[in-house]
């Protein structure tokens, strides 16, 4: 054990809330693809980030800068993982360039005099080492797990509707770079389509989705069409199937297919490709909520139904201005104002209402002016 190097460690460790915290912002500004990651990827990041510089410390404090085998099992875990969310290999390893350099930066800057000029260049050289490792090992684990998803087509589907779902790498240029790599034609405005069983004593079978996505007049993921002309997503919450489909196909569509196949859902009609997440929520809660005569001239309800079901049920998700927008549509643009004044006009007039009392009597008598004559 070093004593000085050690000393300094221990100060660094009492700071390295705020050393990680300028380490994942400069990840963040030198690579674009980290800027748009959510709460729960930035909290990965920020992990990830802990782990590394308390090992990287750990090893330099000690004097032995090789990695052991559970160091190099953990990399090859997260190459395998960043394989998984489809976060570009190039800017994996950049990321851990950029923090590292940051800690050397900050070690050098601020713990100069409590060192020695060794000290500096085995913690750089430690570095240099670690990263050379950690590259190996994340792109050999990265590389495999790629090839693995990518040979099963239909996992690798059901994976990116699974990440959009859940409000991960749903930046524009993160599904381009997917759907690229996965042969995929995904409209930027599509439709998000949830299902169900329309008897509640049937289970949703893979027979049962594979019959509505032909009915839709897709391919299934099991067939051998041209991947190319695969324009649609789909996965599986428990009982409901939840299917991303090309804006071409509305709910008039939907609802033959679903009936052909005894099932029933909502469609929910997206502005971009981000709001997956949202529509989901929103199908789903739809099909909680809507009593059963919602479904008795019609299979799958629609963006409408489901923004006043949620208005209705006060969910957290429930947005007025939608429910008119939705609802009403066009008749709320300027040019139709005369119809929903003719609307309105046509409407019976309310009853009167109870004249209210206004005042405060006391013994009958009012003490201040109201609708009722003084005694």
């Amino acid at each position: 054990m070093y004593r000085a190097r050690a000393a300094v460690v221990a100060e660094i460790e009492a700071e390295l809330v705020a050393v990680v915290a300028s380490a994942v912002q400069a990840v963040r500004d030198a690579i674009p693809v980290y800027r748009t990651l959510d709460g729960p990827q930035s909290a990965d990041v920020e992990a990830i980030a802990y782990w590394s510089l308390r090992r990287l410390m750990t090893l330099w404090a000690g004097g032995d800068p090789a990695l052991d085998g559970r160091d190099h099992s953990r990399f090859r875990a997260i190459g395998a993982a960043r394989a998984a969310d489809g976060r570009p290999l190039a800017d994996v390893l950049r990321a851990y360039r950029v923090a590292s350099s940051v800690f050397v930066r900050h070690v050098a800057t601020e713990y100069l005099d409590a060192l020695d000029p060794p000290d500096i260049a085995d913690l750089s050289l430690g570095v240099l080492d670690a990263i050379d490792a950690i590259s190996e090992e994340i792109i050999g684990a990265y590389i495999v797990a790629r090839e693995q998803l990518t040979s099963n087509r239909a996992q690798a589907h059901a994976l990116l509707l699974d990440d959009l779902l859940a409000n991960r790498h749903n930046s524009p240029g993160a599904v381009a770079d997917r759907a690229r790599e996965l042969d995929l034609e995904l409209s930027g405005h599509p439709n998000l389509l949830v299902v169900e069983m329309t008897s509640a004593g049937r289970a949703l079978t893979d027979d049962t989705i594979e019959s509505l996505v032909l009915a839709l007049g897709l391919a299934p993921p099991d067939r051998t069409a041209p991947s190319t002309t695969r324009s649609h997503l789909c996965t599986r919450r428990e009982q409901r199937a939840i299917l991303l489909l090309p804006s071409s196909i509305g709910r008039d569509r939907a609802d033959g297919a679903s009936r052909a196949t005894g099932v029933r859902g909502c469609l929910v009609e997206l502005s971009t490709i981000a709001a997956v997440s949202g529509a989901w929520r929103l199908a789903s809660d739809a099909l909680d909520t809507a009593p059963e005569h919602a479904f008795d001239d019609r299979a799958v309800l629609d963006t409408g139904d489901g923004q006043l079901l949620a208005l209705l049920t006060a969910r957290p998700t429930a947005d007025t201005s939608e429910v008119v927008r939705t609802v009403l549509g066009s008749l709320i643009e300027a040019a139709n104002a005369h119809i929903l004044e003719g609307l309105s006009a046509s409407s019976p007039p309310a009853p009167p209402r109870p004249q209210r009392h206004s005042c405060m009597c006391i013994r009958k008598r009012c003490v201040i002016d109201c609708a009722e004559p003084r005694n």
